[in-house]
């Protein structure tokens, strides 16, 4: 079915330095995320190491945090209380390991996954950070909701195991930008990716196409004119597929559906998107039924027929 889903980013601002750092930072966080849930979001990200942002990058490991810990326990309470999902990226001490950690907290204020930067910089992991040993994708009510930090988006693993695990969204929550790679992650895997970063926040859809931002390097942000926050509202009863094997059904997939999809192609590409815009059958049904095969499907696909072809040859 159609799962039309609202999403915000904030592109957070630190408070400054000083007494009760923590404190301020978690009443700051509470205040965006209050902003943010007028627009009734279902999910709202925030950026990396929010609760550590404003202080140098020595003072970042005592930052880190139990999760579930006082910040976590903050940002559930405003979850709860507006029925939102929040991703909440920062460092988390557990036991005697340190994480640079996104944790993802349900509309009922618990926290149903974590995510544990799978490419830390070399910085991080001299400071003490454990890389992550994958890129889960966790199931929230509408749909499967990967995330990606910093780093990680320089790495091609990191986004194939998101592809690989079924994320349908993205979060990347980030120190720099990003930039183009964004929209190049969206692209080559199939999903959307909304960024959290204070000074730039995307949003992107599977077909690598931008969609709209938030940050302070935006004059109205810096300004104070507009609030450093971002929303959107998507479709995740989406795909992204190949041209080729595909194609030939087009014809027979509007003769049945007409308005109730929507095919967008893209082109030199050589990709298409398809949407269900039906509460009665979803996507995966018109894959089924038509026996479409999905980008990350074919790709899959094609790299086990090169070993088979490979091993038939005899080559190592």
């Amino acid at each position: 079915m159609a799962r039309y889903v609202r999403l915000s980013t904030i592109a957070y601002q630190s408070v400054e330095p000083g007494d009760n750092f923590a404190e301020r930072t978690r009443d700051k966080m509470v205040a965006d995320l209050e902003l943010a849930a007028q627009a009734k979001p279902d999910l709202v990200a925030l950026p990396e190491f929010c609760n550590a942002l404003g202080l140098s990058s020595n003072e970042w490991v005592g930052a880190a945090e139990e999760i579930p810990g006082p910040t976590s326990d903050r940002i559930a309470e405003v979850a709860a209380k507006h029925k939102i999902n929040v991703v909440l990226p920062i460092p988390e001490r557990d036991g005697d390991r340190l994480y640079n950690c996104a944790a993802f907290i349900n509309r009922e204020g618990e926290i149903v996954g974590k995510y544990h930067k799978y490419q830390p910089t070399i910085g991080e992991m001299e400071m003490g950070i454990i890389p992550g040993t994958d890129a889960p994708a966790f199931d929230l009510d509408f749909g499967k909701v990967g995330a990606a930090i910093c780093f990680d988006l320089k790495y091609f693993e990191v986004g194939q195991r998101l592809a690989d695990n079924g994320a349908r969204l993205v979060i990347f929550a980030s120190m720099f930008i990003g930039g183009d790679r964004i929209l190049h992650w969206a692209r080559d895997f199939g999903f959307y990716v909304m960024s959290s970063c204070p000074a730039r926040s995307y949003m992107a859809d599977m077909s690598g196409r931008f969609l709209g931002e938030t940050g302070s390097e935006i004059n109205q942000v810096r300004s104070g004119l507009v609030p450093p926050i971002y929303t959107t509202e998507i479709n995740m009863d989406r795909m992204l597929y190949h041209l080729d094997g595909n194609q030939d059904r087009f014809q027979e997939i509007l003769k049945k559906y007409g308005p109730g999809v929507e095919i967008e192609i893209h082109y030199p590409e050589a990709h298409f998107t398809m949407a269900s815009l039906m509460d009665d059958v979803c996507i995966e049904d018109i894959n089924a039924e038509f026996e479409l095969e999905p980008w990350n499907q074919y790709l899959a696909r094609a790299r086990s027929e090169r070993a088979r072809y490979l091993k038939q040859a005899g080559v190592e």
